[in-house]
C-alpha cells in the first residue's frame, strides 16, 4: 500500500464462526499491517461497527448471522448511504441470495471456503481506491483546494502527480482536476509548472545558488530539463534571467 496514505483504514469481518473471522483477520493483517481489522460475531455487532466507525472501508459479511442477517445489513448500509464496500460471504450457492445482494450494491459475493487471493484483491481495491467525492458546499470546496495548494507549495521539490494528491487527500483524480479548473481556472499541471517557475525566479535572485541546486528545489533532478522548462515558460534561459535581474538591481 502507498506509504503516503496517512489515514488508518479499517476492514470488518462479520461472521458467527470464530475460525472464519480469525482466519480472515490473520490473512489480511499479514499482507496489510497498517490496516485495523475489526470482528463482529453477529449482525447487530456488525451494524453497530459500520454505523459508528466511518474509517471502515470494507466489510466481509456472512449472509446468515444471528440477530441481523447479511442481506439486512446490506439494506441498512444502502439506506444510510454509508461509504463502505460490502462483500457477502456465504456457504450457499442460491442465486436468489446473490441477486438480492447485488441489488443492494455489494461489490462481490464469495462462496465458502473463500479464496485468499479474492480476499486480498478486494482489500487492495478498497483501501487504495479513493471514495467518491462527498457533496461539498462551495466554501468547503475552496477550503479543500486551498489545502491542496498549500501542500503543493510546501513540496515543490518533490515529484508529484494528480494520483499522489488523490491518494493523499482521499478524493478521486477527476474530482481534484475539476476543483483546479473550477477554483483556480487552470489545470493541475499548468498550476504546478507556474508554481515551480515562480519559485525558481525567486531563487535565481540568490547568486550563491547554482542552477543545479535551484532545479532540485523546484522538483527537477535534471538541470537541463529545468532550463528547457524555464525557457519555455519565461521566454529566456535561467542564466539570462539571473543576469538581467542582476543588472536591474545595479541600475536601480
Amino acid at each position: 500500500m502507498d506509504q503516503k496514505q496517512e489515514q488508518t483504514h479499517r476492514v470488518l469481518v462479520a461472521d458467527d464462526e470464530r475460525m472464519i473471522r480469525q482466519g480472515l483477520q490473520v490473512l489480511i493483517t499479514r499482507h496489510y499491517r497498517e490496516l485495523t481489522v475489526l470482528e463482529a460475531s453477529n449482525g447487530q455487532q456488525c451494524w453497530d461497527i459500520l454505523s459508528t466507525e466511518p474509517e471502515t472501508r470494507l466489510a466481509f459479511v456472512d449472509i446468515r448471522m444471528p440477530q441481523i442477517n447479511g442481506l439486512q445489513i446490506c439494506e441498512k448500509v444502502k439506506t444510510a448511504d454509508l461509504p463502505v464496500k460490502i462483500v457477502i460471504i456465504s456457504g450457499f450457492r442460491d442465486f436468489e441470495y446473490a441477486r438480492q445482494a447485488l441489488r443492494y450494491g455489494v461489490v462481490d459475493y464469495l462462496l465458502k471456503p473463500v479464496n485468499p487471493s479474492d480476499v486480498l484483491r478486494l482489500v487492495h481495491e478498497a483501501v487504495t481506491t479513493p471514495l467518491p467525492p462527498p457533496e461539498l458546499t462551495e466554501r468547503q470546496e475552496r477550503l479543500v483546494i486551498e489545502q491542496i495548494r498549500k501542500w503543493i507549495h510546501d513540496h515543490l521539490h518533490e515529484d508529484m502527480t494528480l494520483l499522489d494528491l488523490s491518494q493523499r487527500f482521499q478524493y478521486s483524480v477527476n474530482y481534484i482536476s475539476m476543483l483546479f479548473k473550477k477554483e483556480i481556472g487552470t489545470g493541475f499541471q499548468e498550476y504546478l509548472l507556474d508554481c515551480r517557475m515562480q519559485r525558481a525566479k525567486h531563487l535565481l535572485l540568490d547568486p550563491a545558488l547554482r542552477i543545479s541546486e535551484i532545479a532540485q528545489q523546484v522538483g527537477y533532478t535534471n538541470p537541463k530539463a529545468f532550463s528547457i522548462s524555464f525557457r519555455k515558460a519565461c521566454g529566456i534561459p535561467p542564466t539570462e534571467y539571473r543576469e538581467m535581474r542582476g543588472r536591474e538591481k545595479t541600475t536601480s
